[in-house]
């Protein structure tokens, strides 16, 4: 078996530039900037983006390409996985922020295989282990390039790189597809609100329950998510509520409205909604929800967090029972469309993950992981 290369040998990494929040543009005139906020594990989303002023020479080093692999340094992995990328035409241009890292490999290492190794079990193994700091956990670009791993030869790299890259790609559309039914859904709620008359208050229509304590060291690993206020932080062997149902952040990440398909348990900095009304049906409460503005009505007290009360004391736009009754049907599967793409999404990237370290050791060959990757996709 080939002895083990550093990775600092073999790519050139560059790191942000601190630009000024204050500086910060609008979109008409600017260019994305790509800051932590923006790495999602396998993707960039651009839905928060910040702009800088376009054609300011000064920032030509930190103007990113097709191709480039991206990684946050700061909080690198997330429940949902490691917050890294590889930009697509669609990410450019835009100019790369302090914290974040770009990969760029030299020509014995080709860049999409680079890709698929920055994104294997092997390198989130090794983040896990270096990364410091409890409260913001962070990499540094040293301990980036001191990361050790098999370097097949340039031909195999490209063959492993395009058959997992290819899984990528499949990944990539499933979301940007999960992203447009996603929308579609919010478009249709907007529609809906905009022909309704009369307004009643948030109370009349849902309840906002208490999430309920569970110990990291109480939790039994199972198939129900738990959630925080910061959204998914584990698993565990039995649910709180029935899905489908919402949770709202109540201390910490205050107002952020998350949406769960499936049964779930959310934790005592949370409240998950009951629904008041048969008429009122849950995807209308979420997307309400949203719409509120929770995250402006962190309370002033010693201990800050969503106040209830006033949630329940807000009006909303609320349309007749046919009406509810269509937009839950249409809305409805488009949820169950992107649920669909979201399973599919999570066995490519179990696949490309178990493929990666047996192709690179040789295990197996190219052309039978390509049968099997062709047999999931």
């Amino acid at each position: 078996m080939p002895g083990l290369v550093r990775l600092g040998d073999h790519v050139d990494l560059i790191t942000g530039n601190p630009f000024k929040s204050a500086q910060y543009t609008g979109s008409q005139d600017g260019i994305r900037l790509l800051r932590g906020d923006n790495v999602a594990p396998g993707r960039i989303r651009w839905d928060n983006a910040k702009y800088w002023r376009a054609g300011d020479a000064a920032y030509e080093r930190y103007q990113l390409r097709t191709g480039d692999v991206i990684l946050a340094m700061d909080r690198p992995w997330i429940e949902a996985g490691l917050k890294y990328a590889q930009l697509r035409p669609e990410d450019v241009p835009s100019l790369l922020v302090q914290r974040v890292a770009c990969l760029r490999a030299f020509p014995a290492l080709d860049q999409r295989f680079l890709a698929c190794l920055i994104g294997s079990p092997a390198f989130t193994a090794y983040v896990f282990g270096v990364q410091t700091g409890t409260a913001v956990p962070h990499i540094s670009g040293r301990q980036i390039l001191d990361f050790e791993f098999v370097l097949p030869p340039l031909r195999d790299q490209r063959a492993i790189g395009e058959l997992l890259g290819a899984l990528d790609d499949k990944i990539a559309v499933n979301g940007q597809m999960a992203q447009a039914a996603s929308s579609l859904a919010e478009a249709r709620y907007a529609r809906l609100v905009a022909g309704a008359a009369g307004k009643e208050p948030v109370g009349d229509l849902i309840e906002l329950k208490y999430g309920k304590a569970l110990p990291a060291a109480g939790r039994v690993t199972g198939k129900f998510p738990v959630y925080g206020s910061g959204g998914i932080t584990g698993f565990h062997d039995a649910g709180l509520v029935e899905g489908p149902g919402i949770v709202v952040g109540r201390k910490g990440t205050v107002g952020a409205v998350y949406w769960s398909e499936q049964g779930f348990f959310p934790i005592d900095t949370t409240f998950y909604v009951e629904l008041l009304r048969t008429d009122v049906p849950m995807e209308f409460a979420f997307f309400m929800l949203r719409h509120l503005g929770l995250e402006r009505m962190n309370s002033d007290s010693a201990v800050p967090g969503l106040n209830r009360p006033n949630v329940l004391a807000l009006e909303v736009r609320v349309p007749g029972e046919p009406e509810l009754r269509l937009f839950h049907e249409e809305v409805r599967q488009l949820f169950l469309l992107r649920e669909s793409l979201s399973a599919e999404s999570a066995a490519l990237a179990r696949l490309r993950d178990a493929l990666l370290p047996k192709l690179m050791s040789g295990e197996i060959p190219v052309r039978d992981a390509a049968k099997t990757a062709q047999a999931v996709a």
